[in-house]
């Protein structure tokens, strides 16, 4: 006897057996120990932007410097490293911990 010609003759034993089965699960799901999210303190933030076809001089000028600007005045920041490349900027900011 195949599954199908089961489920079809006695539609009751596969909602039993089913039921048993979702039961287990939901008894699993209950005792199984997890941390979505850990305890953990990462002391640094990145920001890149992307200026494409600008020079150094420009991306430093149009962007790095406005945000800089803008995030000097975040708490608890213990330094700020920018640097600009042709068409990138990468600003690295280190937090007090």
């Amino acid at each position: 006897m195949t599954l199908t010609e089961l489920s079809i003759k006695r539609p009751s034993f596969v909602i039993v057996i089913f039921s048993a089965l979702a039961l287990l699960a939901v008894f699993g799901y209950s005792m199984l120990k997890y941390e979505l999210l850990p305890d953990i303190s990462i002391p640094w933030i990145v920001v890149s932007t992307v200026y494409p076809g600008a020079s150094p001089s420009e991306v430093e000028n149009s962007v790095t410097k406005p945000i800089e600007d803008a995030l000097s005045g975040l708490e608890k920041v213990e330094r700020i490293i920018s640097s600009s490349y042709e068409g990138v900027s990468v600003i690295s900011i280190e937090f007090n911990k």
